[in-house]
């Protein structure tokens, strides 16, 4: 809490020196020393070293924690048995889901760092009286927080799947959405699996 006001005092600091309300908020003198020691950020040196990797974290915002974060995985549990790939198709029988491990910045109360999982599948039924296809769409929001040094916050599973599957030939199409209010970004992918 108290690198965030350090953060929210150097923002202030930063907007009198832009010519924002100048209120008492930094003197000319102090506005110089900012700008010609701080670079393109607008902080001192010292003010950089506190703030500086908490902004960036900030300005990222959620983000996969390592390459094999997001997408499908082996078993239907808590974590990942085998990082399958953001693209999975024809899976072998099996049980699998779809999940994500993300890197949320160590700063915002809870509902400060949401997340949008959307899927659409389309499914397929053959049966000896014809072919039947139906699409369906799951939508759910998250909230995220900062889950420490060791791992992410953990979405799993997201959305689970059988191979084959009985309902019929599946193909679905899926997409994790940051909601940063400034720089939202978003992972897609897919998998399908044959009719059981």
């Amino acid at each position: 809490m108290r690198t965030f006001i350090l953060a929210i005092t150097a923002a202030g600091t930063l907007l009198a020196c832009k010519g924002g309300d100048t209120t008492g908020a930094a003197s000319s003198t102090d506005c110089a020393t900012s700008s010609s020691s701080g670079g393109s950020s607008g902080l001192s040196a010292f003010e950089q070293g506190l703030v500086g990797p908490l902004l960036t974290d900030v300005r990222e915002g959620v983000q996969p924690w390592s390459e094999q974060s997001i997408g499908i995985c082996k078993g239907q549990g808590r974590d990942c048995e085998e990082f399958i790939g953001t693209n999975a198709e024809d899976l072998p029988p099996g049980e699998y889901m779809m999940r994500a491990e993300l890197k949320v910045p160590r700063v915002g109360d809870k509902g400060t760092w949401r997340v949008k999982f959307e899927a659409q599948c389309t499914t397929t039924r053959k049966t000896a009286s014809g072919e039947t296809t139906t699409t369906s769409t799951t939508s759910k929001e998250y909230d995220v927080q900062y889950a420490g040094t060791e791992r992410g916050s953990r979405l799993s599973p997201l959305f689970t799947i059988r191979s084959p599957d009985p309902s019929g030939e599946k193909h679905c199409n899926y997409k994790v959405t940051s909601l940063h209010p400034d720089k939202p970004s978003e992972w897609t992918g897919s998998w399908s699996v044959p009719q059981g």
